[in-house]
């Protein structure tokens, strides 16, 4: 069946249909031509298989809404419209073919109609299904992947008639490829695992490169380094089967890096154009060549860009569009075609997240249908006669503006009643300059702006709009509740909040929220951006007119409203229990009035026998340590307090000028001092590199007699160990010193007392995650000695299960570092047999050193 030429077509989508499946929300969809037979098929028809957040598989069959009625009534008026009510199948294959979790991927065998229907589903659960596409009986299951495979593609071969490979990319870090004799027959395998990703994987599937050679994109969503999403990567891969078809070699042949903005979220191809195309969660998609992954445009959604979840190309020539959609609940499509003219994109508002975007059949190019969180899917069509009903265009039209509705109407009078006392907002002291608070003042809700000037709250008027994310949490109000999903072992989800107000600093309302669960470091890059891009950066809207004035007469009839769509609910899924660490140990102990008074009570012992080109002068061993002490004493007031110049320069001194006898209550006090948040500022590097060379200096004046001594060493380790934890500066200077820092930890590793070992393992520990989160990655000369310092505590024998645990967490965290540096930790850990040497050293140490050295097992078997 033929489309109507292109310059028939309406110059933007309208709706075609709009269709139920399971009531649950809709994850992903595929659509083919319907194959003959029962379910209500028929010549023309189209089917559509979509997978829900609760595991379920339906069929939708639509009649052509090109056919005209037949003998049998048809399915179609003479207006060429849908007259007759969709064929559905919920779970079609019966009960045992229920998923058990949500189903993020579905992909039709129909592009290949020389091999059996089928079609494949990715679970939450990490399983890849495949289904028989005539009966939808469960054929295979294929298992492997570590965490949920989200993303599914065809390999094509260079023949008609040679059975496509399925490629999976998985939460797990990993694309797996899988063959088969046949697609729909139950003797799959899994012929070839491509790793090295980071993070979450997304597949497309590539023209071969000959008979012999098949080619795979693949693209990542990269790593948190430092406040940012980085090392996000395209990479074409080129697959070699064996004689037997029963294992592939594979060869990543190009790779394009971080040239999205933040991590990429799906990928495709398109035959027509040659080339693939990546959208991510900086509002834009990028075409790229087929060859090498280099981006040759770019498209921007207008106005705030939302994260873009999904995208496929539709149409052919004068019709072909790029189609994404969006967590903010929108469809942005480009007019790519050569009558495109360059026209601004078309922005199609849904009632909820749009989750999955997919081309409709040939026969109904260059349609698209949409899957949704609201529980529908959407046909959208450019053809006029498909266009929907006016009852359906009207019951879509009132689901957006219901739902826009349903966020930014009034607050309810329970939620009033729960609103802070206008009477009482002396008590409730602004955080700074124009802050938004909502009061209840006679049982309306009223917005007021703090003025620093005056210490007042001003009225700016009554809230007739409130915020869609607005609410409380614990009793305290947030301007944005935003509800977060963590994944738990055994396929569970733990559903947490985290309230957010304007004007705050994303970055740390993520930390405070991690520290309060108890989270991965490694998510703070990802919940920030997630509450930005949620949130926005700005403040709230004040006035009718939308501006972001400030003031306003306390007696007009001015107005608070800040609409916004709904959020969805943003999923975290950890890869392991237990690596990688991303956060860091600390020493804190002593930091108090009586702990610091022991240390100058030491230094200054000290210094009455140093010589008086080293010796402090009265003054620097006085006031000016008394003043360095009650400061650091004072814990809870380090967001406000400071450190002089003075203060650190006698640190410096007696790190750089002391001899080993006398440098450790220095080297106690440094210790404390790195954690002060101004003492180890990014500007005081210099003064930190300082500290550190002479504790490190000390420590290898000991010689051999290094494993005898306590103090040094200990306080040297501890020193260490902060300052990658601590403020800019001293991590800076830290991190540059890396590797004498573990050459220092590697000698004093066989000390025969229990608190330098301790203290040696957490330097091991916090020096390999400040190497996984480091940009630029790490050297592998410096990673290496990770491996190499754990190797010697381990053969020490002498380790208690604390430090023994923290030794793994450090080797498993270094054999996860990425791109390169992370392949060459694997060769050389598989080289020295630390799986083995990890699994020794876990005996007797506890249930967590087993888990650790499980999962160590596990990274080295990928």
């Amino acid at each position: 069946m033929s489309s109507p030429a292109s310059e028939d077509l309406l110059p933007s989508y309208a709706l075609s249909a709009q269709l139920i499946a399971d009531g649950e929300p809709v994850r992903c969809v595929a659509a083919n031509d319907a194959p003959g037979g029962g379910g209500g098929a028929g010549a023309g028809s189209t089917e559509l298989l979509s997978g829900s957040q609760g595991g379920v598989v339906s069929r939708i069959v639509v009649a052509s809404p090109d056919a005209k009625p037949g003998a049998d009534g048809g399915a179609n008026g003479d207006d060429g419209r849908l007259a007759t009510d969709p064929a559905l199948e919920i779970q079609p294959g019966g009960d045992g073919t229920r998923h058990p979790h949500q189903i993020a991927a579905l992909l039709s065998s129909s592009a290949f109609p020389a091999v059996p229907a089928a079609y494949a589903t990715g679970c939450k659960d990490g399983n890849v299904r495949i289904f028989d596409g005539s009966n939808h009986a469960l054929k295979s299951t294929l298992g492997g992947h570590g965490n949920a495979a989200t993303s599914l593609s065809w390999i094509p071969g260079a023949a008609a008639d040679d059975a496509p490979w399925l490629v999976s990319g998985s939460w797990d870090g990993t694309a797996k490829v899988w063959t088969s004799g046949g697609v729909g027959g139950a003797s799959w395998g899994c012929a070839c695992t491509l790793g090295g990703h980071e993070n979450t994987v997304s597949v497309a599937g590539l023209p071969p490169l000959s008979s012999g050679v098949r080619r795979v994109a693949t693209v990542s969503a990269g790593v948190a380094e430092g406040n940012a999403i980085r090392g996000h990567t395209v990479r074409i891969w080129h697959l070699t089967s064996s004689s037997d078809g029963s294992m592939i070699a594979s060869e990543m042949k190009e790779s394009v890096a971080n040239d999205h903005s933040g991590p990429m979220r799906d990928v495709v191809y398109d035959a027509e154009t040659d080339a693939i195309y990546t959208c991510s969660n900086d509002g834009t998609v990028k075409v790229r060549s087929s060859i090498d992954g280099s981006c040759t445009a770019t498209l921007a959604c207008p106005g705030d860009r939302p994260m873009l979840l999904s995208l496929c190309v539709v149409g052919s020539g004068g019709s072909q569009s790029v189609v994404a959609g969006a967590e903010d609940g929108t469809v942005i499509v480009w007019d790519v075609s050569s009558n495109g003219g360059g026209r601004e994109p078309q922005v199609i508002s849904h009632p909820g997240c749009v989750w999955r975007v997919s081309p409709m059949p040939l026969s109904s190019s260059p349609d698209f249908v949409t899957a949704c969180n609201d529980g529908h899917l959407r046909i959208f069509t450019r053809h006029a006669p498909r266009v929907a009903p006016d009852s359906v265009l009207a019951s879509f039209s009132q689901a957006v503006a219901e739902a826009t509705a349903s966020r930014s109407s009034g607050p309810t009078p329970d939620e009033i009643a729960k609103l802070p006392k206008w009477e009482m907002n002396a008590l409730t002291r602004g955080r700074s300059e124009g802050q938004v608070q909502v009061f209840n003042k006679g049982g309306k809700a009223i917005a007021a702006q703090w003025s620093e000037a005056s210490g007042t709250w001003i009225e700016v008027g009554e809230v007739t709009g409130q915020n869609p994310n607005a609410g409380t949490i614990d009793g305290k109000r947030y301007d944005h509740v935003l509800p977060i999903e963590i994944d738990v072992p055994g396929g569970g989800v733990q559903k947490l909040q985290i309230g957010y107000n304007n004007g705050d600093n994303p970055f740390v309302t993520a930390q405070a929220f991690i520290d309060e669960h108890m989270l991965d470091q490694n998510y703070l890059a990802q919940i920030a951006d997630y509450i930005r891009q949620r949130a926005g950066e700005s403040g709230p809207t004040l006035g009718a007119g939308g501006g972001g004035g400030s003031g306003g007469d306390a007696g007009g009839a001015s107005s608070y409203s800040a609409p916004a769509p709904a959020p969805t609910p943003m999923e975290v899924t950890p890869t392991y229990d237990h690596l990688p660490m991303k956060g860091y140990k600390a020493f804190d102990a002593g930091i108090d009035k009586k702990g610091l008074g022991k240390v100058l009570a030491k230094i200054r012992e000290l210094n009455g026998d140093a010589p008086e080109s080293r010796k402090l002068t009265s003054r620097e061993a006085g006031e000016v340590l008394d003043s360095l002490a009650a400061t650091l004493a004072v814990t809870n007031r380090y967001h406000s307090s400071s450190v002089s110049d003075m203060e650190l320069a006698v640190i410096h001194k007696m790190a750089t000028t002391w001899d080993a006898k006398r440098i450790f209550p220095a080297l106690d006090l440094a210790r404390m001092a790195a954690l002060h948040p101004d003492a180890a500022n990014a500007g005081r590097r210099g003064v930190w590199e300082g500290v550190l060379a002479g504790a490190l200096d000390a420590c290898a004046g000991l010689g051999d007699g290094i494993a005898g001594e306590v103090a040094v060493p200990m306080l040297t380790m501890r020193l260490c160990a902060n300052c990658f934890r601590g403020g800019g500066g001293a991590a800076a200077a830290a991190g540059g010193m890396v590797e004498r820092i573990l050459e220092c930890a590697e000698a004093c590793a066989p000390s025969k007392n229990k608190n330098v070992r301790l203290s040696v393992a957490t330097t091991v520990l916090n020096a390999a995650s400040f190497m996984h989160s480091s940009a630029p990655p790490p050297s592998p000369s410096s990673a290496v000695k990770v491996l190499d310092a754990v190797g010697t505590i381990v053969g020490c024998g002498t380790y208690e299960p604390e430090p023994m645990v923290r030794s793994l967490v450090a080797m498993g965290t270094t054999l996860l570092l990425p791109g390169s540096c992370g392949e060459m930790m694997l060769t050389a850990a598989r080289e020295r047999g630390m799986g083995s040497m990890a699994e020794r050293a876990a005996s007797g140490n506890g249930a967590k050193a087993a888990a650790v050295a499980t999962e160590i097992s596990s990274i080295l078997s990928s």
